[in-house]
């Protein structure tokens, strides 16, 4: 950058260092479902706008507007989980209290004190 000519402050306010870790690929699309994947942040230079508007860009709109449809998609995916997961306790605590019931039959029907008292 400073070849062409570009000034100190420049360089210093706008460009930073690329560090390693944000040279890797994208794991959203790799590993769609993994641990951690809502804290991951966009290298700085994924951000930048050379234009310096950033109503006026369409590949930042664009971008822009895939990553949102990323995250919506994502909180969709959480709410339908979230709604399942509820649906499960439901359907186990249901079980449980349907077991009880059956014991309690077969406590009220047995007719000698074992059979009472191994369905107690």
């Amino acid at each position: 950058m400073q070849r062409l000519g570009v000034d100190k402050e420049t360089l210093t306010n706008v460009y930073q260092e690329i560090q390693p870790n944000q040279l890797t690929v994208n794991q959203e699309v790799t590993k769609e479902n993994r641990h951690g994947q809502g804290s991951d942040r966009l290298p700085w230079f994924w951000r930048f706008n050379s234009s310096g508007n950033t109503h006026e860009d369409p590949w930042m709109d664009e971008f822009y507007r895939v990553n949102w449809l990323k995250a919506k998609a994502g909180w969709q995916r959480w709410e339908e989980e979230l709604s399942l997961v509820q649906h499960e306790m439901g359907w186990t605590v249901s079980w449980f209290q349907n077991k009880k019931d059956e014991w309690d039959r077969r406590y009220h029907q047995a007719t000698k004190p074992g059979h009472q008292a191994y369905a107690q």
